[in-house]
């Protein structure tokens, strides 16, 4: 089933996509209230300065299956935009990771011992998450950013922004992000393929002050919108902001991990 779902994605992701389509969106300008909110947040929640280590427990639930349990430990860097990401269970993903540096990703496979380029299309453990939810974010780069309204989510009173691809290496081709006043986070984020088909909505749940007036997520609900009563819930657990050695982040300590 879940070689179906990757094989819709991809058919609704890439059939209406074009240059031309990328092209206009790039020429385009973004809103400046937009761009404003988006590095508002992200202002926020990009960790520059700060060196993270935190783990986090993927719950994917399908219905009639049971339910998969992933545990991956994350390394973060956001002032040099780099992350390392190493399995920690089931025993059939330990050791393998992926290493990330600037819009370089790789994954590891430790049963070949081989880097495999991958994009930020690429979903953790073949969950609902997708690895560019890991580290620094640089939505204007990737998108061209317009209001798309007002929304209650929950509680909660939000702006809505709305992303259009100006790349083809992007996780989605169309989002919507809602973020609430009250502090300006976002709170759901809605993934479209180019022909505005829902693929999947995320809902950050909580998060936790960091150092200053930084947030990291502590808890999110992805939510599949093409395979019914798919999810997965993320807790992020174990949070600490030491200093992280620079041999962290390079390929070499992903290969020794898997020994």
């Amino acid at each position: 089933m879940h070689h179906k779902f990757l094989s819709i994605v991809a058919f609704f992701a890439v059939l209406p996509v074009s240059a031309a389509c990328f092209a206009q969106a790039g020429d385009a300008k973004s809103d400046p209230a937009a761009t404003a909110i988006v590095k508002a947040f992200e202002d926020r929640l990009n960790l520059e300065g700060l060196d993270v280590t935190n783990t986090f427990n993927l719950v994917q639930k399908k219905e009639g299956e049971t339910d998969r349990v992933l545990q991956v430990k994350v390394f973060r860097r956001d002032s040099a935009d780099t992350f390392t990401l190493i399995f920690q269970y089931p025993e059939s993903e330990k050791g393998k990771g992926y290493y990330r540096k600037g819009d370089d990703l790789f994954l590891y496979l430790p049963s070949t011992r081989e880097f495999a380029y991958r994009n930020r299309k690429d979903d953790v453990g073949g969950s609902d998450i997708r690895t560019d939810m890991f580290g620094k974010s640089n939505l204007e780069d990737q998108y061209r950013l317009s209001l798309a309204g007002r929304a209650t989510v929950s509680k909660w009173d939000c702006d809505v922004v709305r992303l259009e691809a100006r790349q083809l290496d992007v996780s989605f081709p169309i989002q919507k992000w809602f973020v609430r006043k009250t502090d300006g986070l976002p709170v759901k984020v809605e993934n479209y393929s180019a022909s505005e088909t829902l693929l999947r909505t995320i809902y950050y749940i909580d998060y936790r002050k960091l150092s200053g007036d930084r947030f990291i997520f502590t808890k999110l609900l992805a939510v599949d919108a093409l395979e019914k009563g798919q999810k997965t819930l993320l807790t992020n657990d174990g949070i600490e902001t030491g200093a992280i050695p620079n041999y962290v982040f390079t390929k070499a300590y992903l290969e020794e991990q898997s020994r």
